[in-house]
């Protein structure tokens, strides 16, 4: 076997769970307007449960920041999260485990939703991936740029990526109505702050 095709990147099995499982959510609320006011009213990023209002269960103020990331605005929202999971989880693989991959997006959404709550004075719910996903995306770039500089090159190579990452997060505040470009905000600084800690791992030869 040729070491291009031992470390030929593929998706860690979790992260194929998570995006059959947001599938699933999304196809079934879809399906049933009544099962998706219940998911959201149980399951999405709400505000007002940090400001006294009476949550549906105890314990929704802690579990509503992991559960949001599994619900979607619809399936334009689930379409462009997933493929970009698919993408980075894909990418990140080649230097970080999935163990590792699961602690990172698993902090980027605890992230993303506190800075979303933090900087926005919105009352709306909060829902989506794509905080999560900016940490996986913030994370490769922070390796890509310690390897670049352990190697005593440039860092103008992930000039371009970075200033196509900043454009997209702008373009999509811009042009989709209600973005919570705070949560993008927040999951990125997580993954590029585990990114610059976490030490890639080397191919063996």
């Amino acid at each position: 076997m040729t070491d291009r095709a031992r470390y030929r990147p593929t998706v860690p099995p979790v992260f194929l769970a998570v995006i059959v499982l947001c599938i699933a959510i999304q196809l079934l609320s879809e399906a049933a307007p009544a099962l998706r006011e219940w998911l959201l009213l149980h399951g999405a990023l709400w505000p007002q449960l940090l400001q006294g209002v009476q949550p549906m269960f105890p314990g929704q103020q802690v579990t509503m920041f992991l559960t949001y990331g599994f619900l979607h605005g619809g399936l334009l929202h689930l379409g462009m999260n997933m493929l970009a999971l698919y993408v980075l989880a894909r990418s990140l693989a080649v230097a970080m485990p999935g163990g590792a991959m699961v602690a990172l997006y698993a902090l980027s959404q605890l992230v993303a939703g506190a800075v979303q709550l933090w900087l926005s004075d919105s009352q709306l719910p909060v829902v989506g991936a794509s905080g999560a996903i900016f940490g996986l995306a913030g994370a490769e770039i922070a390796i890509a740029a310690r390897l670049l500089l352990a190697r005593g090159g440039s860092l103008r190579p992930l000039a371009g990526p970075v200033a196509q990452f900043i454009l997209l997060n702008v373009a999509l505040t811009l042009a989709v109505p209600n973005i919570a470009w705070q949560a993008h905000l927040g999951g990125a600084l997580a993954g590029v702050a585990m990114g610059a800690l976490y030490p890639p791992r080397r191919r063996r030869r």
